[in-house]
């Protein structure tokens, strides 16, 4: 038994450590991306304060799977007490819910860049059925996952009564989340396309095939491997994959905007392999670089905003 316990409290800490790491990805991703930005344009716009609002509500995500996966994840729920399950099943219950809301305003900042890109009507249009698909999932989803069971304890699946289907509604979150996706891809490469924009310079379609995928995983892991009837043992696997579909959702979002930040370090980064001299002219070349690198993306940038008048 000690042997188990030693073993779930190993597995309690990877989850945190994995936990944390990953959520930290996602923060320094999006502070590159709001750096950059103003470095741009001096000014944030309606997508980045989306997404900052998206990493809060991860922050309170990740303080909820914390807090439940503390001592008791690994553990078999017939060798820990009542209230032991109760505060994992409260934390699993919270966590769900600021996972889908995350996830919603990660969408909602992509669909904002979008909407930057063509004054069309028939894009806007297209863009504003893709919020409101956005809109009626997460609404619907949170709702569901607020009243899952019966009142007074709607995250008590384990002993509660008058619970939904959580299979079924797992589902419907998951599906829906990955026609959004494909959705959003949709939209993006009708746009670009009609606009004759350079694909190097906007959203990587691979990490939106990526995002799909990993959803697709998640899906199958949760009906596949998931057992309510032992929740504190078999929940580490979908908590990793949520976790790696809002940093790849963060990462895809974020995207547009790293490019020149990427591109800015490895100029410098050739710069000083190359040139031979003083202090002085090395940091010369260095700043002339980002400067180069910011130019060419505001240019582009601009020309992508006039093409779509």
């Amino acid at each position: 038994m000690d042997q188990e316990h030693r073993a779930a409290m190993s597995q309690s800490s990877t989850v945190q450590l994995l936990l944390w790491f990953i959520f930290i990805v996602s923060v320094l991703t999006v502070a590159a991306r709001l750096g950059t930005k103003y470095a741009l344009t001096r000014k944030l716009g309606w997508d980045d304060y989306i997404m900052l609002a998206a990493q809060i509500a991860y922050l309170a995500q990740c303080i909820s799977i914390s807090i439940g996966v503390a001592d008791d994840l690994g553990v078999p729920a017939d060798e820990i007490s009542d209230t032991a399950i109760d505060n994992f099943l409260k934390a699993e219950y919270a966590s769900i819910v600021f996972y889908i809301i995350s996830l919603a305003l990660i969408k909602c900042s992509i669909s904002a860049f979008i909407r930057q890109l063509s004054r069309s009507t028939t894009h806007r249009r297209l863009d504003w059925a893709l919020q409101g698909t956005i809109g009626l999932w997460v609404l619907t989803s949170v709702l569901v996952s607020l009243f899952q069971c019966a009142l007074p304890t709607p995250w008590d699946y384990f002993h509660g009564v008058g619970c939904v289907d959580r299979r079924a509604w797992w589902t419907y979150v998951a599906i829906l989340n990955i026609l959004t996706d494909i959705f959003t891809v949709a939209l993006y490469a009708f746009i670009i396309g009609r606009l004759q924009i350079p694909r190097s310079k906007n959203l990587s379609f691979y990490r939106f095939s990526l995002v799909v995928g990993v959803s697709a995983a998640q899906l199958a892991v949760f009906l596949e491997l998931f057992s309510y009837s032992n929740p504190t043992g078999s929940l580490w696997i979908p908590i990793i994959l949520n976790q790696t579909t809002l940093v790849i959702s963060t990462i895809t979002a974020c995207a547009p905007y790293l490019r020149p930040f990427m591109e800015s370090l490895e100029s410098n980064v050739n710069r000083v392999e190359s040139i031979h001299g003083s202090e002085e002219e090395l940091s010369g070349n260095r700043n002339g670089a980002s400067a180069y690198g910011l130019e060419n993306t505001v240019s582009s940038v601009a020309c992508s905003y006039r093409a779509s008048r």
